[in-house]
């Protein structure tokens, strides 16, 4: 209910004017704002496509690289395997010179034999203990 009286009078309706109301602009003027997106996706597609190219390109150079490297290792090996072993002949004939120093009083000992017994091969250590030991002056050579 309503505390304002009903207008007295003939009932008035809005009507538009005439010829009517002006059109609403709906269409959309909107700048271009780039390239559309199928260029953007194979633009997308080769720069990733020349990314990987090249880390396979880098790839293949490490490996040429890393073989290079291996080829030379494997052309000194017969180099520095013959300074070791002329190293070990060293040693190993100063070694056994001491060791018959030191053993001549022993009975049945031969100088340079195995103390032990197992029928297999294996190049002794042949390394100057004496240096640690004796904190002074190596054995005569």
């Amino acid at each position: 209910m309503s505390n304002v009286p009903p207008n007295i009078g003939p009932f008035v309706q809005d009507m538009p004017p005439k010829g009517g109301y002006p059109k609403i602009r709906t269409a959309r003027h909107l700048p271009n704002r780039g390239p559309p997106g199928w260029a953007l996706w194979s633009g997308t597609a080769l720069l990733i496509s020349y990314g990987f190219y090249q880390v396979g390109q880098g790839n293949q150079r490490r490996t040429r690289e890393k073989m290079a490297i291996l080829r030379q290792r494997e052309e000194m090996v017969a180099e520095l395997q013959a300074e070791t072993d002329q190293e070990y002949a060293k040693r190993e004939a100063k070694l056994l010179q001491v060791e018959a120093e030191i053993m001549k009083d022993v009975k049945g000992w031969k100088v340079g034999e195995s103390p032990y017994f197992s029928g297999v091969w294996m190049p002794r250590a042949v390394y100057d203990f004496s240096t640690f030991y004796n904190k002074g002056k190596p054995p005569p050579s």
